[in-house]
Formats: C-alpha cells, sequence, structure tokens
C-alpha cells in the first residue's frame, strides 16, 4: 500500500461519499445530513432529528446504557474466571484468564456482519434496546450455569455475554453521530471512553469481591451475585429506552446469509477508503497491546506477591488504570476543543509504551515504594489510553458515510477483536510455556508500542506538526479569539492579516478551524530545519522577482479556487514600530476570477512579545508575560474588494473593536 495519511481526501472512487472532518488540521465538519450516502430509487431520505449536545436524554441514555453493559461483562467475567481458577491446577490458572478475555472477545470476529447488518437495517435505538433485553435473558442463563457448577457452561454463557456485547457495539458507537452534533463527538467518543474503562475496572473489583464474599465455587449467599448480575441487566435495558426513536440508515439492506464473504466485503470496503482503514488499524493495535497490558495485571498481582495483595485486589491496580483513562478522556476532549485531533496519537503511544516499560522495573520492596511507582505507571498508562483513542473513534465514526456507518464500524471492530484475541493468545504462550513474569511481559507490551508512535508520525505528519505547535503556542502564549464564525464554513477565502512578530503565521493557523495555506517568504524555507515544516504545511513560497510573484498569486488563486484558505500578511515584513504599514496590492490579483472573499484579521497584543521587534530585536528577550495574553480578531468577509484601502481600512476596525471593548471594561 503507498504511503497515505489521514487527512487524505477521499471520494466516492475510494468506496464511498465522505464528508469532509477536522483533523487536527483544519477541515471543517460538514452536516451529515448533506452526506448521507446515496438513497435506493425513489426513496426520499429519512427524516431524522437534528444532533443535540451532550446533556439531551438521548446521550445520557447511550452513556448509562454504555456504562452498565460494560460493567455487567466484566462483572460476571471477573466472577467466573476465580470460580474457574478454583476447578483446574494452578499451572492452568494463566489459560484460565486468557481464556476468559477470549470468550469476551471471539463474538465480535464471528458475529460482525450480523452486528453490521442490525446497524443499517434498523434503528439502532431498536438494535440497542433488543441487545438489553438480550442482556438480561444471558444472565439468567449465566446464574443457572454458576449453580450447576459447570465451568464450561459458564464460558459458553460468557460467550453468549460477549455475543450480545459484539451486536451492541456498532449500534453503540454508530448512534453517536445521529444524536450528538459534529462538534461535540470528540467530547462524546472521550465521555463514552471514560465510562466504559470505568465501568470494565469497576466490574473487575465488583467481580473479585462477589467471587470472594460466596467462596467456594459461588455457592455460598448466590443471591448476592445473582442479583448484581440480573439487576444491572435490567437497570441498562430501562436506561436504553431513553435514546430516541431514529430512522433506519438502509432498511433496503438484505440479510448476510453469507457472514464470512460478508465480513470480507466490508473489510474490503473498509481498506478501500484508506484513512479510514488506517484509523481503524491504529485503534486495533491499541485495544490489542492494550488488552494484553490489561489481563498482565491480574499476573502482576497474583503471580509474584511484589505488592502483597490477592485475587480480589486486581481490580484495585486496575481502578487506578481507570482513573487515568478517565483524566485522558477528560483531557483529549479539552485539546480536542470541538475538533478531531489525530496529532494527539502518537505522543499517546509515547505515552503508554514509557508506562509499560517503567511498570517493569517497578521497585519490589515494600520500603522502596513499588507498590506506589507502579500505581503511577498505570495512572499513566491509563492518562495516554484516553487521549490514544478518542481521535481514531472519532475520526471513524464522522467520515464515515451514514448509510454505511454499521459495516465501516463492524469492520473496525472485526480488526480490533482480531488483535485482542491474538493477544490473549500470546499472552496464553507468555505465562504458559514460556513461563514468563508480569513484569517482562509488560516491558515486551511497552516495546511493542515504540513503532506505533514512528509509524503514525510517518502516516499523519501535518496533523502532528500542527499538534506539536498547538501544545507549544498554548504553554508560550494565552490565545483569545473573536469573531470566528465570520469565517466561511466551506468554500474558499483569502485571510489578510496585519504581521506582528514571527509566530503570527502559526498562531493564525492554529486558530482557523480549517488549513490555511500561508504566503510566505521562500527563503526562510531553504533552511534544512523548516523545509520539511513548509512542505508539511503547503507553504505558498514567494521571494521578490516577477516570475516567483507572479508564480505565488497563480497558486494561491487555483487554492482559493479549490476551496481552500489561502492567507497573506499584505505589509510585506513584520513591523518595527507596532504599528500596521501600508498594505501592498498583491493579494488583489490573487483574487481575480476567483469569486471569493476576503476576511480581514488583526492580531491584537503581539507588540512586546518575544518575537517581535519590540526593543529592535527579534529573538533573545524576556517575555514580559507568561503566557502572553493575544487576541485574534475575525472580520465579516469582504465580498469583491475594490481597493487594497478598504481591505486595509477593515483591519484597522478591527484593531479599534478591541480599544472599545477594553475602554467599556473600565
Amino acid at each position: 500500500m503507498s504511503r497515505a495519511t489521514m487527512s487524505e481526501p477521499m471520494s466516492e472512487a475510494d468506496g464511498f461519499p465522505l464528508p469532509p472532518v477536522d483533523l487536527g488540521g483544519g477541515q471543517t465538519p460538514a452536516p451529515l445530513a448533506a452526506t448521507g450516502g446515496e438513497q435506493p430509487a425513489g426513496q426520499a431520505p429519512p427524516a431524522a432529528p437534528p444532533p443535540g449536545g451532550l446533556l439531551t436524554p438521548s446521550f445520557i441514555g447511550l452513556l448509562l446504557t454504555q456504562f452498565l453493559g460494560a460493567l455487567n461483562d466484566n462483572m460476571f467475567r471477573w466472577l467466573i474466571v476465580p470460580i474457574g481458577k478454583e476447578m483446574v491446577d494452578e499451572s492452568m490458572h494463566g489459560t484460565v484468564v486468557a481464556f476468559g478475555a477470549a470468550m469476551l472477545v471471539l463474538p465480535f470476529i464471528v458475529f460482525a456482519a450480523p452486528a453490521a447488518y442490525l446497524a443499517d437495517r434498523f434503528s439502532k435505538q431498536k438494535v440497542i434496546v433488543g441487545c438489553k433485553v438480550l442482556e438480561i435473558v444471558v444472565m439468567l442463563l449465566g446464574a443457572g450455569a454458576i449453580l450447576l457448577g459447570d465451568m464450561y457452561l459458564m464460558f459458553a454463557v460468557l460467550f453468549l455475554m460477549g455475543a450480545q456485547s459484539a451486536l451492541f457495539s456498532p449500534s453503540k458507537y454508530g448512534v453517536i453521530p445521529e444524536i450528538v452534533r459534529p462538534d461535540r463527538i470528540p467530547a462524546a467518543n472521550g465521555m463514552i471512553g471514560m465510562t466504559t474503562i470505568v465501568a470494565i475496572v469497576l466490574g473487575t473489583v465488583a467481580g473479585g469481591y462477589l467471587w470472594e464474599w460466596t467462596k467456594p465455587l459461588g455457592q455460598v449467599q448466590w443471591p448476592i451475585w445473582a442479583g448484581a448480575i440480573v439487576g444491572v441487566a435490567t437497570v441498562g435495558w430501562l436506561t436504553s429506552l431513553m435514546v430516541r426513536r431514529l430512522p433506519a440508515a438502509d432498511p433496503s439492506r438484505p440479510f448476510p446469509w453469507n457472514p464470512a464473504l460478508e465480513t470480507a466485503h466490508d473489510l474490503k470496503s473498509l481498506v478501500s477508503a484508506r484513512p479510514l482503514f488506517l484509523a481503524a488499524l491504529g485503534s486495533a493495535v491499541f485495544w490489542s497491546l492494550g488488552g494484553l497490558c490489561q489481563v498482565n495485571v491480574d499476573r502482576i498481582v497474583t503471580s509474584n506477591g511484589d505488592f502483597g495483595l490477592g485475587q480480589k485486589d486486581v481490580g484495585l491496580l486496575l481502578g487506578l488504570m481507570a482513573i487515568g483513562v478517565g483524566l485522558g478522556n477528560v483531557v483529549a476532549g479539552l485539546l480536542s476543543a470541538g475538533r478531531i485531533k489525530l496529532g494527539m496519537v502518537p505522543f499517546a503511544a509515547g505515552g503508554i509504551g514509557a508506562a509499560a516499560i517503567l511498570l517493569a522495573f517497578a521497585p519490589v520492596a515494600p520500603e522502596a515504594h513499588g507498590y506506589a511507582f507502579a500505581a503511577g505507571c498505570l495512572v499513566l498508562l491509563g492518562l495516554s489510553a484516553g487521549m490514544y483513542d478518542v481521535p481514531l473513534q472519532s475520526f471513524l465514526q464522522h467520515r464515515s458515510p451514514p448509510q454505511h456507518r454499521g459495516s465501516i464500524l463492524a469492520a473496525a471492530n472485526f480488526l480490533t477483536f482480531s488483535g485482542t484475541l491474538a493477544a490473549s493468545g500470546v499472552f496464553m504462550l507468555f505465562s504458559g510455556p514460556m513461563d514468563l513474569s508480569g513484569r517482562t511481559i509488560s516491558l515486551i507490551t511497552g516495546l511493542g508500542f515504540l513503532p506505533v508512535i514512528f509509524v503514525a508520525i510517518y502516516l499523519i505528519p501535518a496533523e502532528t506538526t500542527r499538534f506539536t505547535c498547538w501544545l507549544v503556542t498554548r504553554c508560550m502564549y494565552r490565545v483569545k479569539i473573536e469573531g470566528l464564525e465570520n469565517l466561511p464554513a466551506e468554500g474558499g477565502a483569502l485571510i489578510v492579516s496585519n504581521h506582528v512578530s514571527w509566530v503570527d503565521a502559526v498562531l493564525l493557523g492554529l486558530a482557523a478551524p480549517r488549513d490555511v495555506r500561508m504566503v510566505a517568504y521562500a527563503d526562510y524555507f531553504e533552511k534544512p530545519w523548516l523545509r520539511w515544516f513548509g512542505k508539511v504545511a503547503r507553504i505558498i513560497p514567494i521571494r521578490p522577482g516577477r516570475r516567483s510573484v507572479v508564480e505565488a498569486i497563480r497558486t494561491a488563486r487555483d487554492a482559493l479556487r479549490s476551496g481552500e484558505l489561502v492567507g497573506i500578511f499584505p505589509e510585506g515584513g513584520i513591523t518595527r514600530t507596532g504599528e500596521m504599514q501600508d498594505f501592498q496590492p498583491g493579494f488583489l490579483a490573487m483574487l481575480k476570477d476567483t469569486d471569493r472573499p476576503v476576511v480581514p484579521v488583526y492580531l491584537d497584543g503581539l507588540w512586546g512579545s518575544i518575537f517581535s521587534f519590540h526593543g529592535g530585536k527579534f529573538f533573545w528577550k524576556l517575555p514580559r508575560r507568561w503566557p502572553y495574553p493575544v487576541t485574534i480578531r475575525f472580520g465579516r468577509p469582504i465580498c469583491e474588494p475594490q481597493s487594497v484601502e478598504e481591505v486595509q481600512a477593515a483591519v484597522a476596525a478591527l484593531r479599534g473593536e478591541g480599544q472599545g471593548k477594553m475602554q467599556n471594561a473600565k
């Protein structure tokens, strides 16, 4: 497969008609209703209520339903796994743990095609409610299996529980873009991810204690665990009723009588849409290695006795990891700021790898605070994990065409859980025949994440660079953005701004919710350390001389016609006095025959910052404030400007608006 980035535009030739999406590099999401794909002949697109925010009953109901489902999955799993360990020789304990993980994972592979069919053929709300009814039935069967004391029957019920979750998953994730606005999708995924991980850990803790209270073999005071698993399933069904009714995405979709062939077709479609495939592959790698980390915590706690803990305490360390995941999801939502920022992925992968490697070297002796060190490693691991998967899942949901979203997510699930199942097999190999310690397995897992960092940077250099710049500038500047609604959500526009410092282009590009191709002096990007940056940022180079100027104007004009944003500083250089200089007329030539507007912008407050010419030098001066306050003010678009003076006056007026607001505040 040729090199491609996740931000690469896709077309119908790639397999699907897809909406644009903000990748952290600035494309603005289009309304989902406008990108619904083809409808059956003679059939109008189904009417659907407009998506809302995160406090709607539908999203709250989905959040609670997902939380309770994940809680019950893991509560039942970690109730029967210790019971299974009681029934076998100690040398088989690792196999029982891995088998328990496999029984929850395997259904996501086996039932990928039916899950996709249900999510596309029927209303996702109906699928969600139906799956919760199925969960109640499965938990009743599980109670009977435990009371009978049949280990194989218990794990068969665990497989059924996994099947219920597999059928639920594409509808659960696919319904998010249908009930949540595009700008809230990253935050919604952050909350879903946070509550899911918290539920997993709480379920693990609860399962351990349910086993402890009812051992041996769950036969003592069995109504405790029976009431817990059936009760949680029942409450989950009640919360699923909060999700509003929604139309089916593809009512004419036939049933997949050949699931293997249907899954292969879905995978082929996913692979053909390369950005979606790369996102799904990245998520699969994460969950595979992450699953290995999770089952390995049980081995670290119960095998070597480094921390003096037992089986029922496995959830304690996992609980700390859940706290980290919750923080990571919150951080991912805050950093996303309403946009999908794939640039987080390499940083998060590095954090996961570092935490897993450090965990392998946690001190053993109690006086060396080994438990506290391990706890810190797991919090860091969870924090990084929370930041890793949120942008990938958001990208998959929003970039997938609504009519085929169930198929795309089911195919992504197939990849994810195939990898997770393979990880269970690897754990069985490591803990069984190879008899590796939990620390060694943690080290191997951490090293496995290191290639992910470099592959992610290679595939998404623009998003990684943009996110890096965003982090650095937010540490140095406190940026306030005004009038962003004046920037067109789609279509080309020429952004014209005053020029105060060396970082103006970076700040302006990061403030805009779409990519901005800046016109910049070419000689700056001849330096080796800036040449790569200029290529990634798709700078439009210009230098003195008629040929270069004409070429830059032609490139900018083509970009405007193709619907891109182009930015220029028409003063021709950075101000040496703090006052705006006269504009040069070249930018008007860029607008000729494009029918694109000019958006005036004023960068306010940068004079006096360390990269301005304040004090007679650009660099090597201490900042007067940290972080330095800056305001970026976008003005109303100007259609067909008649003169340079008209545009310069509009930029100057934005400065006046800022001064007026300051006087009113006083």
